[in-house]
């Protein structure tokens, strides 16, 4: 590009003067549009659909074969699906695949006793696909047979828009974390809603939720001993009877929430691209929470976390993503996940949807393609299930 290129790309010199009433009036034109673009493109709760199921993918899900599937079907006890026409496969809801899922499963279910473990996905950085690991592990823990809750944290609410909800215009300020912070409700039961994916529930967020920011630095100047850490902890005790997991997607910053999340949470997950600023970014989550953390009574010499862990995102296959993924190993050692969640255009093109790779029907993108960025996906669920039963175990059997 030369000179004269430049001068006809050049910014317009003109004088602004913007006041907060303008900025409120770009708001709403910009909420204006976004609304606009979701009714058009996208699908909202309750519109949003959740994937169907072919009877050989129903079977891999559940470690069987198809002719097992077959016999199962013809006893009456299991869902049958619908027939999509003659000679055709049939495809079951997931709903009915989660019915076969938990039917089928060896897996060792919560023992009677044991709660649900709780697991923070936090990142100071934005970018860092915090909220699509988040809401991809909640949804890949129901195809294991689990019960999950996620909680949004993030006032951005955009784990709330991935579960279906538009947060500005389906979300009410009392049925976001608020009032919990606020110390209008005990506990978090009054803000849990069910989602268009079966078994996973949501407590959804919206902008106002970043009010706790400054409502609890207010409580704590008129009562030094108020826990403000404690908050989201004690609000979640009462219903960790009812779920196997609980997720939580927390801001890119170290806030109030974010403390709070992370002190209630029994494992912490960091998604790390691997990419020089975000590595930079890791090593100061660690020491910034850190050093709040031993500040807390209690919390530095009793907390304990189930595991820490670090799991890489966005994942290039270029040198310099090489590279970096040896520093994170340097660094992290055996605290990162030996799991590599790629880049991927089919990745990008469900998050554009308000999707994850999850929500993708398998029958609309290449197979191959689809396989190779399911699988470190299933890989992560693995993990954080097998971690579930350890816990468990270890639960039990004090």
């Amino acid at each position: 590009m030369n000179a004269s290129d430049l001068s006809t790309t050049r910014i317009p010199d003109v004088e602004e003067s913007v006041s907060i009433d303008d900025l409120v009036d770009l708001s709403n034109q910009a909420g204006d549009v976004l609304d606009q673009i979701r009714d058009a493109m996208l699908e909202p709760y309750p519109r949003k659909k959740a994937p169907s199921f072919t009877s050989a993918t129903l079977a891999a899900l559940c470690g069987i074969d198809k002719a097992r599937v077959k016999y199962l079907s013809s006893k009456g006890d299991l869902p049958t699906g619908i027939s999509t026409g003659s000679g055709r496969a049939k495809v079951f809801t997931l709903e009915e695949t989660i019915t076969w899922i938990k039917a089928t499963s060896k897996r060792q279910l919560r023992p009677f006793g044991a709660r649900a473990r709780v697991f923070a996905i936090a990142n100071f950085k934005g970018g860092a696909t915090k909220t699509t690991t988040a809401v991809s592990a909640a949804q890949g823990l129901t195809l294991l047979g689990r019960k999950v809750l996620i909680i949004d944290c993030d006032p951005q609410g955009s784990t709330t828009q991935l579960c279906g909800y538009a947060p500005e215009t389906e979300v009410t300020d009392d049925t976001t974390l608020l009032p919990l912070f606020y110390g209008d409700e005990p506990n978090v039961r009054y803000a849990i809603r069910h989602t268009y994916w079966h078994n996973l529930d949501l407590v959804p967020a919206r902008i106002a939720l970043s009010d706790v920011e400054f409502e609890v630095p207010a409580k704590l100047l008129s009562d030094r001993k108020f826990e403000f850490w404690d908050i989201l902890n004690r609000g979640l005790m009462p219903v960790l009877a009812d779920y196997d997991v609980v997720i939580i997607d927390t801001p890119p910053a170290l806030s109030q929430l974010t403390t709070n999340a992370l002190v209630s949470s029994d494992a912490i997950i960091l998604p790390c691209p691997p990419e020089g600023m975000d590595f930079a970014s890791s090593t100061q989550f660690w020491r910034l929470f850190s050093e709040v953390a031993r500040r807390l009574p209690n919390v530095r010499t009793e907390k304990r976390y189930d595991f820490v862990k670090v799991v890489m995102t966005k994942v290039k296959n270029t040198e310099l993503s090489r590279v970096v993924q040896g520093w994170l190993h340097k660094a992290y050692g055996a605290r990162v996940l030996p799991i590599l969640l790629p880049e991927s255009s089919v990745q990008v093109s469900a998050a554009a949807m308000l999707s994850t790779i999850y929500d993708v029907n398998k029958a609309d993108v290449n197979s191959t393609s689809y396989a190779r960025i399911r699988e470190p996906f299933d890989r992560f669920t693995e993990y954080l299930d097998s971690q579930l039963v350890r816990a468990w175990v270890k639960e039990v059997s004090k």
